[in-house]
């Protein structure tokens, strides 16, 4: 999983490499998508364990130690002689915009959850490949807002071995994909109503399983909060926002998925999907609309601002 890592020091920046994800679904329309690897992220390589560790340097505290499994929150680590820091880890990623305030104190974003599931993990400081000794740092994510509880059910529901069985199975009748985002949405906080909800495999609304349906549904009803981004506009998004794809040219949308990382490359957007149909936890938007479906175009919704908030 690329990041992308800025370090502050007396005002110069040093750029590293970053990434972004996206996460993916498919319509139960007739576009049935075609066979690709699975794509996870990867971390940084950790520094090599003899490095010796700064015996001036020292870590005290980092605050706040909890936050939200999409993050992006910004903490502050204390201790002593940490000018020079140049890397910190949380739960073995690295976070990004890694800035040195004074000797004192340091500020950084704090990446998302491993696959956006709660979990705790070790803070660790380093100076180049030496570790900064100290105290024992640690930080816990939870599900906070409904994005959060979106991309914690979708990185839970992804692969065919964890399939919600309170769902019907939407892959015979032409894909999934659909059927997944709702479910991801509901698990969100979206409100069911007499145009979108899911009873049993007889009785749910044709948006619920239909991405055409429910892409007509998001055009047709502006209360409901989501707001439709052109194919060029993808700087605008973030993870948890939906990508509708059309891969034959015809106007109506074949497949869905779900935004799940959002990465900066060498000054351009990557985005990353998670879905079904195709089950994919970190699918790359570019390959899907070239190598996968040469031809094929995009456009975005971005999720309801209700959906953000804790």
């Amino acid at each position: 999983m690329l990041k992308t890592t800025k370090t502050r020091v007396g005002g110069a920046v040093i750029a590293g490499a970053v990434a972004i994800v996206l996460l993916a679904g498919c319509s139960a329309a007739g576009g049935v998508d075609a066979p690709a690897t699975l794509g996870q992220g990867a971390s940084a390589p950790s520094p090599s364990a003899s490095a010796t560790p700064d015996s001036d340097a020292t870590v005290a505290s980092v605050s706040p130690s909890t936050g939200s499994l999409v993050s992006g929150e910004t903490a502050t680590i204390t201790g002593t002689a940490l000018t020079g820091v140049d890397r910190v880890t949380f739960d073995d990623q690295d976070a990004d915009d890694v800035t040195v305030v004074d000797s004192r104190t340091i500020t950084v974003v704090v990446p998302a959850a491993v696959d956006y599931q709660p979990s705790t993990g070790a803070v660790v400081v380093y100076k180049g490949a030496t570790k900064v000794l100290g105290a024992t740092l640690e930080y816990a994510w939870s599900a906070r807002t409904g994005v959060d509880r979106e991309m914690q059910y979708a990185f839970a529901q992804w692969k065919a071995s964890t399939y919600n069985a309170a769902y019907a199975d939407f892959n015979s009748v032409g894909g999934d994909c659909q059927n997944f985002v709702s479910q991801s949405l509901l698990a969100g906080g979206l409100a069911t109503s007499d145009d979108w909800f899911y009873g049993s495999a007889s009785s749910h609304s044709e948006s619920w399983g239909y991405a055409p349906a429910f892409n007509e549904l998001l055009d047709d009803t502006p209360s409901l909060g989501f707001t439709r981004l052109a194919s060029t506009q993808r700087s605008q998004l973030a993870v948890g926002d939906l990508a509708y794809f059309d891969w034959n040219g015809n106007g109506v949308p074949d497949h869905v998925m779900i935004v799940s990382r959002v990465s900066t490359v060498a000054g351009r957007v990557t985005i990353s999907l998670v879905g079904h149909n195709l089950d994919f936890d970190y699918r790359d938007l570019d390959t899907a609309i070239t190598k996968d479906h040469p031809g094929a175009t995009v456009w975005f919704y971005k999720v309801p601002d209700s959906m953000k908030q804790s």
